[in-house]
């Protein structure tokens, strides 16, 4: 009997819980131009059965060495959003967040995130969505649904025929501030 109520409550874990994201350090990189940037290193964890896609800045791959060459140790920049910028009806297309780096299911990965100026000290989450299923939803399979989509253009039929998954915001479990400032107080 106890056996089989760990095994319902650990399937029936709730979304909010599988994901996190967690602040390691403040840190500083350096870019191909030499410019230095502070920087926030966070760990986003996914503790769930599911894959989510992490959108990188600017639509490339933003994966950075941390360590000497020859190590795989790094970070990616990830597309963020501040608890003060946040609109409540903004809604944000799965297809618009670019190049994405996959989270497998029971892994994490290092971020990292450029820090506010001086003086500010801000809620951040970063955006990731469940990776899309590849089936297609079933109306759209069979008679009135098929005939219907033969008729429409190919990219309002494939948005139709496939889910798009929501765009999730994953808080960071910690207020950001620039580590100057943290040690000043």
């Amino acid at each position: 009997m106890g056996a089989a109520a760990c095994v319902l409550l650990m399937t029936h874990r709730s979304q909010a819980h599988s994901l996190s994201l967690v602040f390691e350090r403040y840190g500083s990189t350096t870019d191909l131009g030499l410019n230095v940037q502070d920087v926030a290193f966070l760990w986003f964890t996914n503790s769930s059965d599911k894959s989510y896609c992490l959108p990188m800045m600017g639509g490339t791959n933003t994966f950075q060495r941390d360590t000497p060459i020859g190590y795989a140790s790094g970070s990616y920049m990830i597309r963020w959003e501040f608890g003060d910028q946040v609109s409540p009806g903004l809604q944000v297309s799965f297809e618009g967040l670019g190049l994405c780096h996959v989270v497998a299911p029971h892994s994490a990965v290092r971020i990292r995130l450029p820090l506010q100026p001086r003086g500010e000290q801000r809620r951040v989450a970063v955006l990731c969505a469940a990776m899309p299923s590849g089936s297609p939803r079933a109306f759209w399979t069979n008679g009135i649904g098929l005939s219907i989509l033969r008729t429409l253009p190919r990219s309002v039929g494939k948005k139709l025929l496939f889910s798009q998954p929501a765009v999730l915001r994953v808080w960071c479990d910690r207020e950001l501030s620039h580590p100057d400032e943290r040690l000043a107080n």
